[in-house]
């Protein structure tokens, strides 16, 4: 499973109608840990009590021995405690004597919600623990994703019914968007480039960009982002970001370093649980068809074969904009032939529903398998007409973007 569809399955639990934050944190609790695509065995969730100085605990599911409900531990004396504290998720070895007894060796949690302040130390209010047997930087990753999409989820419940339509600035927002879009088509040396962004509301947090570099005019960028929020929030956040690739990419000659920058200014700016994803690349007008990418845990790029017919997808290379403060993003390359075609899509496309199954990458390959001797702009546009036929029945929606590069020369 991958953060971003992580993040999508605890944003859909979260969207549903419950009777309280803890029946919430409960149900999603036993999402994760019933999908077989987390290797994860069982979970808790733990709730602070500020008067008593203590976690006590709230919940708890999967195949491990019952801690036992109301179970509790003082947050004097437990060091994990205040690491969740001050990096919000970590991966330790328990050494509470009972926990260990029910068969907790590993201890992983991620810290939820808003902090109380108790002594010199602000501790969240709630916590989600997992046991699992792999016990690396992903489940970190994972975690991480968690503790931001459910401490999202339990804000935008609180202020529900807060929430004003505040039509005047959507309205700018939106004239914003469409003024940082670019133009649907463009062409560039032995290359030709489409993309269309669909908002679901009136602003959506997509984006999507192409970049002329003055001074190498054999070398050109293209970017494709999605902010993890929705409607205002969202939108401005793309616009953010959007906004600092602008500025970023001829300046900067490395784009490891141009992404670092972009995720250290978006965590200070934005709080903690807004984060983004992003796919970057570089093409070069050269007979090799080389291509350079970053992809911070954007949805996997399409890449269709001429010589082959077959497709292949780009990975992704580091984690989503805005999770952590050292966050690393490598570069990888692959070459684009002649007659060969690169879709780059927000996962508006992939995970769009037909009210019973997703559209999946797999239906994305066939249609671009089946158009791939099309423009660029006809195979976007059969492929935004495959989505959103297939999903016109569908209950969930999203905002829907894609860009098509095809190597004509």
């Amino acid at each position: 499973m991958t953060q971003r569809t992580l993040y999508r399955l605890i944003e859909k639990i979260g969207s549903r109608d419950f009777g309280s934050e803890e029946s919430m944190l409960g149900a999603i609790l036993d999402e994760i840990v019933a999908n077989e695509r987390i290797s994860i065995m069982g979970g808790r969730v733990w709730k602070l009590n500020p008067e008593e100085k203590r976690y006590h605990l709230l919940y708890e599911q999967g195949t491990i021995e019952p801690v036992g409900i109301g179970f509790n531990i003082d947050l004097q004396g437990y060091a994990v405690f205040q690491e969740v504290a001050r990096k919000r998720t970590v991966l330790a070895d328990e050494t509470n004597k009972t926990l260990r007894q029910h068969g907790i060796i590993k201890y992983s949690a991620t810290g939820i919600g808003d902090r109380v302040t108790i002594g010199d130390t602000a501790y969240y209010e709630y916590l989600m623990a997992f046991n699992t047997t792999q016990v690396d930087s992903e489940l970190k990753y994972m975690l991480s994703i968690a503790g931001q999409a459910v401490t999202q989820m339990l804000s935008r419940r609180r202020s529900e019914e807060e929430k004003q339509q505040l039509l005047s600035e959507m309205e700018l927002a939106r004239d914003l968007q469409r003024r940082i879009l670019p133009e649907h088509e463009y062409r560039f040396g032995r290359y030709e480039l489409y993309g269309v962004s669909l908002p679901e509301k009136t602003v959506g947090g997509d984006f999507f960009n192409y970049y002329a570099m003055d001074e190498e005019p054999d070398r050109m960028g293209v970017s494709i982002g999605d902010a993890a929020s929705k409607g205002f929030s969202a939108a401005v956040q793309a616009l953010f970001v959007s906004g600092a690739l602008m500025m970023s990419v001829e300046a900067e000659s490395k784009i490891s370093s141009m992404l670092r920058r972009i995720n250290a200014i978006n965590r200070r700016i934005f709080p903690n649980d807004r984060f983004l994803t992003l796919c970057y690349c570089e093409l070069f007008d050269g007979d090799e068809g080389l291509v350079l990418y970053s992809n911070a845990g954007h949805p996997k790029p399409v890449h269709y074969h001429a010589s082959s017919g077959r497709c292949t997808e780009l990975a992704v290379t580091g984690p989503v904009i805005g999770l952590l403060n050292d966050a690393q993003f490598s570069v990888t390359n692959t070459n684009i032939m002649k007659d060969d075609v690169l879709v780059l899509y927000t996962d508006g496309i992939s995970e769009a529903n037909d009210g019973e199954e997703e559209y999946l990458e797999h239906r994305l390959m066939d249609v671009v398998t089946a158009s791939a001797t099309m423009t660029a702009k006809d195979i976007c546009r059969e492929i935004l007409q495959d989505v959103q036929t297939f999903s016109a029945n569908g209950v969930y929606s999203d905002d829907k973007t894609v860009v098509v590069i095809k190597r004509i020369a």
